[in-house]
């Protein structure tokens, strides 16, 4: 038994060669929208992680460690745990242009 002939990819070849503005314009447009359809899921995967992160950071900038009892908080006026005041101190805690004192002293084993 003889094979017949591709007449389907022998009349794809025609078209390309024959017609090149229509045709070319077509698989452009297929390879443009394939392409969209693989790059934007990973895009807005990372635009989205990305702002989850940055969310996430700030919203660790404002948790504070209570000096007194050392929960951490998100209270800004009092500690809920042990009602520490939070009002009037610094995150450094203490003046920075303060004097330290250092004592040395050796030790023996």
């Amino acid at each position: 038994m003889q094979r017949r002939p591709p007449w389907l990819l022998i009349g794809a070849l025609a078209a390309l060669i024959l017609l090149p503005g229509p045709t070319l314009r077509l698989l452009f447009g297929l390879a443009k929208g394939l392409s969209l359809l693989l790059l934007l899921p990973p895009l807005l995967a990372g635009v989205a992680g990305l702002a989850g992160w940055l969310w996430w950071r700030r919203l660790q900038a404002r948790i504070k460690q209570c000096p007194s009892c050392g929960i951490p908080t998100m209270n800004t006026t009092t500690c809920p745990a042990c009602g520490y005041s939070f009002v009037g101190t610094t995150p450094g805690g203490g003046d920075k242009n303060a004097p330290i004192d250092v004592q040395a002293e050796t030790l023996e084993d």
